[in-house]
């Protein structure tokens, strides 16, 4: 894994990893003096697009809509100004919102974007009223008719994911009335359940080296926590084996694979987050893992292939195994240069999920998922908020598990996604090289 350059990342807050996240945009057109109001439908950062109308109007006036693209210009000593951009790809007849920063404090950027509608006359700039964070289980038939005619399957899409969200809500709080002091189901309807799967997760991160170790702890966080809340929202039991800081080296990371001992319905996961290479006559696609405990060790005499981590992860017998790294297949010898930042605008995450997606994902699955971040002779990019394929990850698995996706999820289009998603990340923006990541997915249904 090669780290990123912090300029952006440090002002933007976290990558997105949500299922979907809606925006209200409010602003005073420039020429003609009216209020209009955007909604924005964020899946990822290529993937967001926007409808906008007149405020007195609604969807009973013009309704303009257009796919929005993400780009950066980073700051930097020629460039004095860091700006990111959405743009709509349709043209002139939809706006372009940005945010500009001088420093690198992240409290110089405003909560509110600047806007033009053509770039090349700088008396178009103007500011937008708002922007904030709409939730859909907020959404209701008034708010959503402001955007679209009720006929649209759009609109009946979004009443049906939010109604689903407000159902499931309630569900989740009966479920934790029935609980006692000690947070254990005082009365459950079907105690048969508890003797079903449990989630066990074994994460190994490199988060002592100096260069990557900052993405590497975060990455620690944002993997625990997304199996941690999957195994709340599904109720079952969680465990977590965490190998990193001054325990991370090749004799644990052995030792914690032979502890392993899931059940025959388990889920068991496997996450590597660190520094990774390749032997120039290696024909194994997958990367071997540099597992060196001080950057004074060398990596040839401290690595385990992830292709042996898999096959004795997998022999454990768990119903579902996933096996993720994201670490660099580059060259044993070969010097990746460092890029500028990667970085987006959204943070937060949305509960617009739909828990029957995510238990067929989970529990309705069995087999093997194997994925690594970057194809052989190419670097795995990383920053401050994490390895670009571990957050596109969860970034799309929250995509398959979302009310308005159609499609029924797959871990087979799951990690394609991933692998397509880290890729475009990576796709100019100032980093040298693009990631291709590597995928064998074998599952089933067993429902």
């Amino acid at each position: 894994m090669k780290k990123i350059a912090l300029t952006l990342t440090l002002l933007l807050a976290t990558l997105a990893t949500q299922a979907q996240t809606f925006y209200e945009l409010q602003f005073t057109h420039p020429i003609d003096g009216k209020q209009y109001i955007g909604l924005m439908t964020y899946f990822s950062d290529e993937n967001c697009k926007m409808r906008i109308v007149r405020a007195d109007e609604g969807s009973k006036g013009p309704v303009w809509e257009s796919d929005y693209v993400k780009a950066v210009e980073p700051l930097t000593k020629e460039n004095p100004y860091g700006i990111m951009y959405y743009r709509p790809k349709n043209g002139r007849s939809m706006p372009t919102i940005f945010w500009a920063w001088k420093t690198y404090n992240a409290n110089d950027r405003r909560p509110t974007p600047q806007m033009y509608y053509d770039m090349t006359n700088s008396a178009d700039y103007f500011d937008a009223t708002s922007f904030q964070e709409k939730l859909l289980a907020g959404m209701d038939a008034a708010y959503l008719g402001k955007f679209y005619k009720t006929n649209e399957p759009e609109y009946k899409a979004l009443m049906a994911a939010a109604k689903k969200i407000a159902d499931q809500d309630r569900a989740e709080v009966v479920s934790r009335n029935r609980k006692d002091d000690t947070g254990i189901l005082a009365a459950s309807p079907n105690p048969a359940k508890f003797e079903g799967p449990t989630l066990r997760l074994l994460m190994v991160a490199n988060t002592e080296v100096t260069d990557i170790g900052i993405a590497c702890q975060q990455d620690i966080k944002n993997v625990t926590n997304e199996f941690r809340n999957i195994a709340r929202v599904l109720d079952m039991p969680y465990e977590q084996t965490l190998i990193s800081e001054t325990d991370f080296n090749k004799e644990n990371v052995a030792k914690a694979i032979k502890d392993f001992h899931p059940g025959s319905k388990d889920i068991a996961v496997f996450v590597y987050s660190g520094h990774g290479f390749r032997f120039q006559d290696q024909k194994d696609y997958f990367p071997c893992i540099d597992l060196s405990p001080s950057e004074y060790d060398k990596a040839v005499e401290n690595y385990s292939t992830m292709t042996d981590i898999y096959n004795a992860f997998t022999a454990k017998g768990a119903r579902l195994n996933i096996v993720l790294s994201d670490c660099c297949n580059t060259r044993v010898d070969q010097e990746t240069p460092t890029a500028v930042s990667i970085s987006t605008l959204f943070s937060r995450a949305s509960n617009s999920f739909d828990a029957d997606k995510l238990r067929n994902l989970f529990l309705s699955q069995s087999g093997n998922v194997w994925a690594t971040a970057a194809s052989p002779g190419e670097a795995s990019w990383c920053s401050v908020k994490g390895g670009f394929f571990l957050l596109s990850f969860i970034e799309s698995l929250r995509y398959q598990i979302s009310t308005l996706t159609q499609d029924k999820p797959s871990w087979e289009a799951l990690i394609s996604l991933t692998i397509d998603e880290a890729r475009k990340k990576t796709n100019g923006n100032g980093v040298p090289q693009e990631q291709n990541g590597v995928k064998e997915v074998k599952t089933k249904s067993i429902q």
